[in-house]
C-alpha cells in the first residue's frame, strides 16, 4: 500500500465513532452461577439480549465489509503497479 492509501485508510478509521456494544454491557451486568452466566437472568432480559445480539451482528457485518474493502484496495493497487502503468490520476 502506498503512503497516500494508508493516510486515506487512517483518516477513514478515525472518522468511525467508538462503538460500545450492548452485548458486553449485558455480560458485565449479568450474574455468574457456577462459572457461567446466569441464564435465568438472561431469559428475563430477552428483548435486551436480542437487541444486543442484533447490534453485535450488524457491527460484525460492517467490520467484515470494511476489512474486505481494505483487501480489495490492496489487490487493486498491486494489480496496477508495473511498467507502463499510468498513475497520473492517483
Amino acid at each position: 500500500m502506498e503512503s497516500a492509501d494508508i493516510e486515506m485508510v487512517v483518516k477513514a478509521l478515525r472518522s468511525v465513532p467508538e462503538q460500545k456494544l450492548l452485548l458486553i454491557e449485558l455480560a458485565n451486568r449479568v450474574g455468574v452461577k457456577k462459572g457461567d452466566l446466569d441464564y435465568e437472568q438472561l431469559q428475563d432480559m430477552q428483548p435486551e439480549v436480542h437487541l444486543a445480539l442484533s447490534q453485535a451482528q450488524a457491527y460484525a457485518a460492517e467490520t467484515a465489509k470494511a476489512t474486505q474493502a481494505l483487501i480489495n484496495l490492496k489487490y487493486w493497487r498491486s494489480s496496477r503497479v508495473g511498467p507502463g502503468t499510468d498513475h497520473s490520476t492517483e
